[in-house]
């Protein structure tokens, strides 16, 4: 009986759990499907929005091209000739002309493409492009559109830019990217989309670009993101920036991706930061915002997090940020969520610089708050301190700088053990406070007689109430090697690879070159050495010629010699010679001329 109770229970559990998987898996189909149709009429719900914004950076854009009105390309066509095609150039400039149109002859003549890879077309009145404005520009690399009149990008607009790495279409008045604007880019690195007016993108909107690292959004009016906007499983790499700070995001956005570096999303209007999913963020700047609750379980491999200048009531989850070596909370009241910091903090094992500037601590909250032994860098400035006791930060023995600038600090408790208390102490800022000059000039002289030391000026103290000299602050928290410095490195390699395949290119077109030359010098010599032998067989043959001609005259001269001899032979043996002798009166019988001869000879 008891058996049967304990099936027909666990059946009737069995039954209940699918029930709620099935209403759980129907209610995320449809809150799917809602987005989607979010993400679809949200263009439409919100014109006068886009509207406004488009008005405005039109009078922006017409208020900065004035400069530029002189150009005598000045809502001017672009054409054939403006790119100097025949100079045989790589890198174009155009900017800061003033065309207003491409020409569609660009396009129409038969050939191939032009050997263009950068080409900057910044700072012009563009305000249409279709499928043929860059149809033959196959080798183009980097194409900058920035600061034109662009309203909108079809799916076509790029379509024959295979080799495009960077594109540029900030500060135009793009409110509208046709869901496959950007298909055809299949070697696109970088994106920046900057001062715009989108106010959303469409599903898989950067499907194909597999390489893309750098996508800048910032300074629109995006509202809400589709979840799908990349492809996680054909991206080689990773995106290194994502920038979505500076639009008007309530709610914290999430994107399926293979891993994002560095997500801005600063200044917008986000009350909660909570997502559904991990989500692999390596540094997260989600400052000036007014968040109140901040649920950080799904950015466990975060290792730089910035939620300064907010509305902080709660935050959970840094116990488990394993990887996390930045974080700042200034401009918040810690006051409110001081047992979770003071649980979190001591949790951490990787945690270097700690940012808690202007979050309300004074000596009264401070005690047991701070306890940590791989933090580094302390900033406690602008906060309440009338006096602070050494004690209370000496749970933090790795100390290595700390800050004290602007408070109201006249004693330093125990200062004498300073140098106990942080064996690995180097620096401290104690500028900006209301030290007494008797009592800081021996604060001062302790702090010359050991390791530490204060870059604060020396007289920067109050003598009677009246404030004798400020301190020159130079407070640098960020790590030593930030994200800004990953970028640039990477920055520099990508200019470094690129410039290596142009001069690369270069040195095979050069060589190329030589050896079109080497042949066409080959074939000029060929071709004279074939006229030589022409000529030499025109000579040879005329010598031919006049031999022969030579050879019929003497062979004619000595036949007629022969004949003539011959003739003078048959004569002299015809003719016969006969003489008169007068005593004999008698003439003789008569001989040959050939008997005469043949006497005279035998004579």
């Amino acid at each position: 009986m008891n058996r049967s109770a304990h099936h027909s229970d666990s059946f009737a559990s069995i039954t209940s759990l699918v029930n709620r998987v099935r209403a759980a898996f129907i209610l995320c189909t449809i809150a799917n499907r809602c987005l989607t149709i979010i993400c679809l009429l949200l263009p439409l719900v919100a014109p006068s929005q886009s509207d406004e914004c488009v008005s405005m950076k039109r009078d922006r854009h017409r208020t900065l091209m004035e400069e530029y009105r002189h150009s005598p390309n000045w809502d001017g066509y672009l054409t054939e000739d403006t790119l100097n095609l025949r100079n045989n150039e790589t890198e174009v400039d155009l900017s800061r002309q003033g065309f207003k149109e491409v020409h569609w002859h660009l396009s129409s003549f038969v050939g191939e493409g032009y050997e263009i890879f950068e080409l900057n077309l910044a700072y012009n009145n563009f305000e249409d492009l279709n499928e043929l404005t860059f149809l033959k520009f196959y080798s183009l690399e980097t194409l900058n559109l920035s600061n034109n009149r662009l309203h909108s990008i079809n799916n076509l607009t790029f379509g024959s830019l295979i080799r495009l790495v960077e594109l540029d279409l900030s500060f135009n008045l793009i409110h509208t990217l046709e869901r496959q604007a950007f298909d055809r880019l299949y070697a696109l690195e970088s994106l920046s989309l900057r001062e715009n007016c989108l106010i959303t993108l469409a599903p898989n909107q950067f499907h194909f670009n597999d390489h893309l690292s750098s996508v800048l959004l910032d300074h629109n009016q995006l509202a809400f993101l589709p979840t799908v906007l990349f492809d996680p499983i054909t991206m080689v790499d990773e995106i290194y920036e994502l920038d979505l700070s500076d639009n008007n995001f309530r709610r914290m956005p999430y994107i399926e991706t293979k891993e994002i570096a560095l997500l801005k999303i600063d200044n917008n209007h986000i009350e909660t930061l909570t997502v559904n999913k991990s989500f692999n963020v390596r540094a997260l700047q989600i400052q000036h915002n007014n968040i109140y609750d901040a649920d950080l379980f799904k950015f466990n491999r975060a290792e730089h997090i910035d939620l300064s200048h907010n509305n902080l009531d709660n935050i959970v989850g840094l116990h488990e940020m394993n990887q996390l070596e930045y974080l700042d909370l200034s401009s918040n009241n810690v006051s409110k969520f001081d047992y979770n910091l003071k649980y979190s903090i001591r949790n951490i094992p990787s945690l270097v610089t700690l940012r808690l500037q202007n979050c309300s601590l004074s000596e009264h909250n401070i005690q047991g708050l701070l306890a940590s032994e791989s933090i580094l860098n302390l900033d406690l400035s602008q906060n309440n301190f009338v006096s602070l006791n050494v004690s209370d930060l000496s749970r933090m023995r790795s100390l290595q700088y700390l800050s004290l600038n602007f408070n109201y600090l006249r004693e330093l408790i125990n200062y004498e053990r300073l140098g106990q208390e942080f064996p690995y102490l180097e620096l401290v800022s104690l500028s900006f406070n209301r030290w007494n000059c008797s009592y800081y000039d021996q604060l001062n002289a302790y702090l010359n007689r050991t390791h530490i030391r204060s870059t604060s000026d020396p007289r920067d103290c109050y003598i009677n109430g009246t404030h004798v000299t400020d301190s020159y602050v130079t407070d640098a928290f960020e790590p030593q090697y930030t994200m800004n410095h990953i970028k640039r490195d990477m920055t520099v390699l990508r200019n470094l690879g690129r410039n290596t395949i142009y001069f690369m290119y270069a040195l095979y077109s050069t060589i190329r070159g030589q050896g079109n030359q080497t042949v066409l010098h080959q074939q000029q010599q060929d071709e004279e050495l074939h006229n030589l032998e022409r000529d030499v067989d025109r000579l040879l043959g005329m010598l031919a010629f006049l031999v022969s001609i030579f050879a019929c005259v003497l062979c004619v001269a000595v036949a007629y010699g022969g004949w003539r001899l011959f003739r003078k032979w048959q004569h002299d043996r015809a003719v016969k010679v006969v003489t008169y002798n007068k005593r004999a009166n008698e003439f003789s019988n008569g001989v040959t001329v050939s008997d005469v001869i043949r006497d005279n000879s035998a004579a």
